[in-house]
């Protein structure tokens, strides 16, 4: 992250953690979208990590697979980019060193975390994130969880902190 209070991110970060929110949403596995790609499951993850670039074909058969319009997923990032710009975010549209991107960062911590892992479980309380952000009428912002993450020092201390569920021993 940056050492900076302003931070960075890019437009193609903004739609790959819509999308793996997207993926999560719907109960899939990394395999399967690799598949809709022909990539091996290992190239979907490297995509979907920020280790290689997803290119603009891909970007169109992922959203094919989801059945979802790339331009659904292009305004949703329009939005992310706008809410992320409104708490002093810059949002560059070139390419950007994963370790330098913030919000590719922030989001990787906050799937491996503790909150994200139970939020797996039961996703009724979580905002769609093709549905956000939104907006209210009483000046609340209503974000997706990796969003959230990214921006809320409150909302990161508690996923960080969750206790993790019991094991069934299954």
């Amino acid at each position: 992250m940056s050492a900076t209070s302003e931070k960075v991110t890019t437009v193609t970060t903004i739609c790959t953690v819509i999308l793996r929110e997207l993926r999560t949403e719907r109960g899939l596995h990394q395999a399967q979208v690799a598949e809709w790609i022909a990539k091996t499951p290992s190239a979907w993850t490297k995509i979907e990590s920020g280790k290689a670039p997803m290119q603009f074909e891909i970007f169109i058969r992922v959203c094919r697979g989801f059945q979802v319009w790339p331009s659904a997923v292009m305004a949703t990032a329009e939005r992310y980019a706008s809410y992320l710009g409104q708490l002093n975010w810059s949002v560059i549209s070139s390419e950007l060193p994963s370790n330098e991107d913030d919000l590719l960062e922030f989001a990787q911590q906050y799937w491996g975390s503790p909150g994200c892992r139970n939020s797996v479980a039961n996703r009724w309380n979580q905002l769609p994130v093709l549905n956000g952000p939104q907006w209210n009428a009483d000046g609340t912002i209503l974000v997706s969880a990796p969003f959230l993450f990214a921006t809320n020092p409150t909302f990161r201390d508690i996923q960080l902190s969750a206790q993790e569920p019991p094991s069934l021993g299954f």
